[in-house]
Formats: structure tokens, sequence, C-alpha cells
């Protein structure tokens, strides 16, 4: 009987971090919106409505000055790109993270992913393929800055 509980109890605490309160409890009307600095601090990400969901697109890149736009999977400028949509999630606890897909703009690879704003105002960005577990956690910065209509940035951001 021991062999069943050290697995299922190792699987409850893998999943906890799912369960862990944000910042209180957080109305579902409490979305991702805004200016977001990836990770990496070389773009900023838009997430704004789209009807009942939530997308994401690339309205930011860090360039050199004569660097081009760079160009997605299919050719086309990822200035503007839609790379998330997501739609809200609730545990019916009043706490509520997105659902949905994210592209890599550079080969067309889509990933699941688990969106939700910690206490600290980040954007906690979660991507996996299969189950969440299998995934990693990228933590996004709100951005504050200017931005040109081209995309273009010169610094990093962050």
């Amino acid at each position: 009987m021991r062999h069943f509980i050290r697995p299922a109890a190792l699987v409850l605490i893998a999943f906890s971090w799912l369960a862990l309160p944000v910042s209180g409890a957080r109305a579902q009307s409490s979305a991702p919106t805004g200016l977001w600095a990836t990770a990496s601090h070389d773009a900023v990400i838009q997430i704004a409505p789209c009807g009942q969901d939530l997308c994401g697109q690339i309205v930011g890149m860090v360039l050199q000055p004569q660097e081009p736009t760079p160009k997605d999977w299919a050719g086309a400028s990822q200035c503007g790109l839609t790379i998330i949509q997501a739609a809200p999630n609730t545990d019916g606890s009043g706490q509520a993270d997105w659902t949905g897909s994210v592209v890599n703009p550079r080969d067309g690879s889509t990933y699941h992913i688990i969106l939700r704003v910690n206490a600290a105002h980040q954007l906690l960005l979660r991507g996996y393929v299969g189950l969440p577990i299998f995934g990693q956690t990228q933590t996004w910065t709100p951005y504050n800055g200017t931005l040109a209509e081209n995309c273009r940035l010169e610094q990093p951001v962050g």
C-alpha cells in the first residue's frame, strides 16, 4: 500500500502550483491584459480582449538600428503577429487563470499555455506539451515604456 501513497503524494505536490492563491480571491474579470515584456526582455506583447477570450500580439522587438523586422514562419512580418490566444478557466473558487495556446513566431510551433498574474503583478506563462507538469514557466513583467509604430525597440525592455 505504501507504494501507492508516495507516487500519489508526488503528483499532488507537482500539481499544487496550480492551486496556490495568486492574490486573495481574484475575480475572473481580473485578466492579464496590458503590455508585457517577455522573460528574455527582447520583445513586448500586448494582451487584450478578443471576444470572450484574450489575444496577445507582438508590438515591440529589440532590434539593432539597421536590422530588418523579423519574418514569421510564413514569411510575414512578426510585427503585429498574434501569438497568444487564451480563454478564462476557473476552478469554482473565484481564482482565475487563462488557458490556451502560444505560437513560436519563428517556426510556427504551437504550445499549450496557462496564464496567471501573481501578487507582484508579474505574468506567469506556463508553456507545455501534453500535461502542465511537463512544461516550463516564464515570468513576464509589465512594460511601461514607449512603443514605436514599427515595433522597433533599440534597447532591452524591463
